[in-house]
């Protein structure tokens, strides 16, 4: 796939059909999401906040929203899940990223899904997503830190092919990672 096919394909939203029959629309983040992601992140349980930053997050400062909202689609991509509300606008429910390592060959994720959206499937459609465009990018692995309690990853994980195993660093985490040269 060209650099053009791979932006293009990137670029385009798509929507999903969820377990519990609700449709959502999946698409590139961009820096003008920085009040969704806001609203997102600080909307997310503890346990939830926890699990995806590894430590004490709570109101999400103005400098980690700008980062996190910073995607230029290059060394760093991002994919937002959002409904409509009631008043019409846009809310987000669940968001998977990847930043690009030098070299180019590997990267690192994340994906976080609200609260009362997990188990619906969105996580998995998410991490799809970011497969498909770090596939067409030509990045061979990706890998994520995470907690060694969040069990509910860890089945997710599991069911895609991810390998886990224990950070040599930190026995509270885990390294899952996925060969994408692998079909």
């Amino acid at each position: 796939m060209s650099e053009e096919q791979h932006r293009e394909a990137i670029s385009r939203a798509v929507t999903e059909k969820l377990r519990n029959g609700r449709v959502v629309k999946i698409r590139p983040l961009d820096r003008a999401d920085i009040d969704l992601e806001r609203e997102f992140i600080t909307n997310l349980s503890p346990e939830s906040r926890h699990f995806r930053f590894l430590g004490g997050v709570g109101k999400p400062s103005q400098q980690m929203l700008e980062r996190l909202t910073d995607i230029d689609h290059d060394q760093r991509e991002a994919f937002v899940a959002t409904i409509k509300r009631d008043d019409g606008q846009d809310r987000e429910i669940g968001v998977s990223r990847y930043v690009l390592e030098a070299g180019g060959k590997a990267a690192e994720c994340a994906v976080v899904v609200a609260d009362e959206w997990q188990m619906q499937g969105l996580g998995t459609l998410l991490l799809d997503r970011l497969i498909e465009s770090a596939r067409a990018r030509g990045i061979e692995h990706l890998y994520s830190i995470d907690s060694a309690a969040n069990n509910r990853l860890r089945r997710v994980a599991q069911a895609m092919g991810w390998d886990c195993r224990t950070d040599p660093e930190n026995h509270t985490q885990v390294i899952y990672t996925l060969d994408l040269t692998r079909s």
